[in-house]
Order: structure tokens, then C-alpha cells, then sequence
């Protein structure tokens, strides 16, 4: 008995828990994972990611391995030329041309490794990095922009839906009067020119219903598309029909649009340091083992040509070797000074972003406190068209005033019902418009929930 207690408890929970999660918090979640370019999104930031590890690694030596085989002639001559397409050839000069081809050989291991880079180094994954913060905000910003989207798409096929029931709510209440005046008709307690009036009411409603319904529809073709799912079932969200109060502001410090234009200045700053870093030496150290086989003999002329594919001859060494690039120092500050501009220029529309966010801020909040106000008479007005609906009509069954006045009664609640709704969806679009400019939908969850 008391395993079935503990059981049916656990069960009790679980009810709750699901009727407590919001289905438009869901449906966010699902479209924040599965949404393609929020996908590509993330994978641009694995990208700027391994960029910082690929720069890391440039501390670490490098070690090559070659093997070589040629077959050629071997006719030499003293003199120097520049070995651009032209094959060197090692060895003294010969007396004259032959056209004896021999083999010949030669492997080797080369190490190279710059320990000491006089800031260079840094500069690139100090630049990495920065790239790397980079993506994330824009990673940030891409989601923030895609969330906003779904939400006012779904808030719109929320609006829509409602707009549907209440259609079909007033389809019903033309059906009951249409049904009612042809028994009154029946009785001679009223004229026949009423039922064919509500008749013709009542077909007209049936054809704003199926176009409500058409456009709850093509509605809920957009949040299906936005939602990247096709298999998940949407529906209405009923916590969208209260009202709600404001918990916390956002500080708009944390806006991922004005991170990444605050990033894109710090990149422009670090490519700068990059550049001027360029100009300093570079050291290098080395390590090199090789090996050389050639089947021309000492005093030249050769025994077998395949004595070549052996090696006879072996070579070590150790050095290090300073590059200083002298000439690079002109042609790099023409480089600096359009870094500089651009640092300028990234400095301007970061100040640009941040007074934009402002004043999107200022109009999101009063916005959102007349959404607010409107959303508290809503209800009211509702419900006075209702009772003034269900008065008219007590009147009109009693034979006390005639149909133009109980239609126009009707009329007047089924505006109420439909401004009703969409004052329940500006409030929530305010509310949405105010979590955009503050840079988190958290915002716009926990007044959800």
C-alpha cells in the first residue's frame, strides 16, 4: 500500500511538472537546438576555437622527413646562376657533355623551432582569442535574433488561433439565434425576415471563421519552419491568455550585439600589435641529419648506375639563424595606419550600437508599461460586452427590442473578444521587444512561467 502511495505521489509530481512547463519555452528550446544556421553558428565558433589551439601549437618544433631519388646526367660547370626553375648539380666540373645517366639519392630529417619569437607569437593567439570571443557573441546574437523571431511568430499564431476559437465561438452564438428566432418565427412571435437575416449572419460567420482559420494556418507554417522539427505538435499555449508583472530589468551592458562590436574593437587593436610585431627579428634554431648516395666516383666516370640508390656519404648539424625583415618597415606602417582606421572605425559604431540600444530601450519600456495598462482593461471590457450581450438577447426573447439591436449587441462582443486578444498579444510582444534590447530572453521566460 504504500509503495502505490509513493508511486501515485511520484506520478502526481511528474502531472504537475509537465502542466508547469510552458510549451512555448519548449518549442524555444527545440528551435534553439535544431534551427541550421544557429547550427553553423556553433560550428563557426568550434572553428575559432581551434584557431586558438593551431596558434598555441606554434611553440612546438617541427621536424621534416624527405627521401629522394633522381636519374640524370651529370654535367657540371663552375659559375654561379640563380637557382629559380633550374636544377642545381653538385660535384666539380666535367671536361665535356656525356649522355650517361646514372641513379642518385639522398634523405633527410630537418628540425626547426623558434622557442623565442619577441612577442609574435602572443600577438597571433592573443588575435585568436579575440576572434574566438568574436564568434561567441555572434553566436550569442544569432540565437538571441533567431529566439526573438520564433517568439513573434508564435505569438502571432497564438493571436491568429485565438482569433479562430473566438470566430467559431461567434459562429455558435449566430447558430443558437438562428435557431432560436425560427422557433420564434414558427410561434408568429417574429417576422420571417429574422431568420433569414440571421441565416445570412450565420453563413458569414462560417466564412470568417475559415478565414481566420487559413490564417492561424499560415502562421503555424512559419513556426513550424522556424522551429526546425516537423514531427512536433504545436499548440496553444494557455499561459499566454493572463497577464503578468515585470520581475527584473536587464542590464544592457550585456547586449550580444554591443559584445561583439566591443570585440571587433579589441581584434582591430590586437591586429595591430600583430602588425607592429612583424617588423621585429626572428630567430630560429635547427637540426639536421642527412644522407647522400651517388654512383659518380671521385675522379668521375662511374662503375654501375644503380651504385646511386645507396648512400655513402652522411652529414649533422646544429645552428640557429636571425632574419631581420630591413626593408618591411615602410610598406608595414602604410599597414598600421589602415589598422588604425579601422580600430577608429570600430570604435564609432560600437558608441553607435550602444545609443541605438538606448533609445530602443527607452521606447521598449514605455511600451511595455501602456501594453501593460492595456492588458488591465481588457478583461474589463470583455466583460461588459458580455453582459450587455446577454441582456440585448434576454430582451429580444422577450419580444422587447428588435434584430438590428441584438446584432449590433453580438457585433459589439465579438470586437471586444478580438481586441481583447490582440491586446493580450501586444502585451506579450512588448515584452518580447523589451527582453530583445536588453539582450535576454530569460527575461521574457521568467515572465512567462
Amino acid at each position: 500500500m504504500l509503495k502505490i502511495t509513493a508511486t501515485g505521489f511520484l506520478m502526481l509530481l511528474l502531472v504537475s511538472h509537465a502542466q508547469a512547463q510552458s510549451q512555448l519555452k519548449e518549442l524555444i528550446e527545440i528551435s534553439t537546438s535544431n534551427y541550421p544556421e544557429l547550427q553553423a553558428k556553433r560550428l563557426e565558433t568550434e572553428a575559432a576555437q581551434s584557431q586558438v589551439r593551431y596558434e598555441r601549437s606554434d611553440f612546438l618544433p617541427s621536424l621534416d622527413g624527405s627521401y629522394q631519388m633522381v636519374y640524370s646526367t651529370n654535367n657540371n660547370i663552375t659559375g654561379m646562376f640563380l637557382p629559380g626553375l633550374v636544377m642545381p648539380i653538385s660535384g666539380p666540373p666535367v671536361a665535356e657533355n656525356t649522355m650517361d645517366f646514372t641513379y642518385g639519392s639522398a634523405a633527410s630529417l630537418l628540425m626547426n623551432w623558434s622557442p623565442f619569437t619577441f612577442g609574435k607569437r602572443e600577438s597571433r593567439i592573443q588575435s585568436a582569442k579575440f576572434g574566438q570571443e568574436l564568434a561567441q557573441h555572434q553566436e550569442s546574437l544569432a540565437i538571441l535574433e533567431h529566439q526573438v523571431r520564433f517568439t513573434e511568430a508564435y505569438l502571432n499564431y497564438w493571436a491568429a488561433a485565438s482569433m479562430a476559437q473566438a470566430a467559431e465561438k461567434n459562429k455558435e452564438r449566430f447558430q443558437t439565434n438562428l435557431e432560436l428566432s425560427k422557433t420564434l418565427v414558427d410561434n408568429g412571435l417574429r417576422p420571417g425576415v429574422d431568420s433569414a437575416q440571421f441565416r445570412s449572419l450565420f453563413v458569414r460567420s462560417k466564412i470568417e471563421t475559415l478565414q481566420a482559420q487559413k490564417s492561424s494556418e499560415s502562421f503555424l507554417a512559419q513556426v513550424r519552419e522556424l522551429l526546425g522539427e516537423d514531427q512536433k505538435e504545436i499548440g496553444i499555449d494557455p499561459k499566454l491568455k493572463r497577464q503578468f508583472l515585470p520581475q527584473v530589468e536587464e542590464p544592457m551592458e550585456n547586449h550580444p550585439l554591443l559584445q561583439s562590436s566591443r570585440s571587433r574593437t579589441l581584434l582591430a587593436e590586437a591586429k595591430k600589435t600583430e602588425l607592429n610585431r612583424s617588423l621585429l627579428p626572428d630567430l630560429n634554431l635547427w637540426g639536421t641529419a642527412f644522407a647522400r648516395g651517388s654512383a659518380i666516383l671521385f675522379e668521375g666516370g662511374f662503375n654501375e648506375p644503380t651504385d646511386g640508390l645507396s648512400f655513402s656519404r652522411y652529414n649533422y648539424g646544429v645552428g640557429f639563424q636571425v632574419a631581420v625583415p630591413i626593408l618591411q618597415f615602410a610598406r608595414t606602417s602604410r599597414l598600421v595606419q589602415k589598422q588604425n582606421s579601422l580600430i577608429s572605425a570600430a570604435e564609432a559604431y560600437e558608441m553607435q550600437v550602444e545609443r541605438s540600444l538606448k533609445k530602443d530601450r527607452t521606447i521598449a519600456k514605455v511600451a511595455l508599461e501602456k501594453a501593460l495598462e492595456a492588458a488591465i482593461l481588457a478583461p474589463e471590457y470583455v466583460q461588459a460586452a458580455e453582459y450587455s450581450y446577454q441582456a440585448l438577447q434576454a430582451r429580444y426573447d422577450a419580444g422587447l427590442i428588435n434584430l438590428n439591436e441584438l446584432v449590433q449587441g453580438q457585433a459589439d462582443l465579438a470586437k471586444a473578444e478580438a481586441e481583447s486578444i490582440k491586446v493580450m498579444a501586444e502585451m506579450w510582444k512588448a515584452l518580447l521587444y523589451y527582453a530583445a534590447v536588453s539582450g535576454n530572453m530569460d527575461f521574457f521566460l521568467q515572465n512567462l512561467n
